[in-house]
């Protein structure tokens, strides 16, 4: 039990951070689809999200959620950002509402299909490099 909730964390984080990047490229082109790399942690694992936002604030992207065992488990997720607020969801019936706190911080609560709430904490990285992410999710 414990390791689907983590799973199910990490799904909901990369939400999370999936729906921030869309907040903060909500003025670009329509055109253009923008990227970004979030990271944390939740409980004992850490996270990877590759996020990519289109310019009409839909987004989709990969988590990588890294278990303390070493296992890696991998999620897809859609959502939206509409100004400061994001929305975002896994196909399973998991959750996430929230809002930037900072430019490169997402801070929101997580409700698991079974109705458990968390809060939820991301943080872009520097890493920009988020291609494999994108073209990983498109592929499905």
């Amino acid at each position: 039990m414990k390791c689907s909730l983590l799973h199910t964390g990490g799904i909901l984080f990369c939400a999370v951070l999936l729906m921030h990047f869309l907040a903060s490229i909500s003025g670009a082109s329509p055109v253009e689809e923008h990227r970004e790399l979030w990271t944390g942690s939740l409980y004992s694992s850490t996270y990877r999200a590759g996020i990519c936002i289109r310019s009409n604030g839909d987004m989709y992207g990969a988590l990588y959620l890294r278990q303390a065992s070493g296992a890696v488990d991998r999620y897809t997720i859609v959502g939206k950002v509409d100004g400061d607020r994001i929305t975002a969801s896994h196909h399973s019936g998991h959750t996430f509402i929230g809002s930037f706190t900072s430019e490169n911080t997402v801070r929101g609560e997580l409700t698991l299909k079974n109705g458990y709430k968390m809060d939820v904490q991301a943080s872009r990285s520097p890493d920009p490099e988020v291609d494999e992410f994108c073209r990983l999710v498109q592929q499905q």
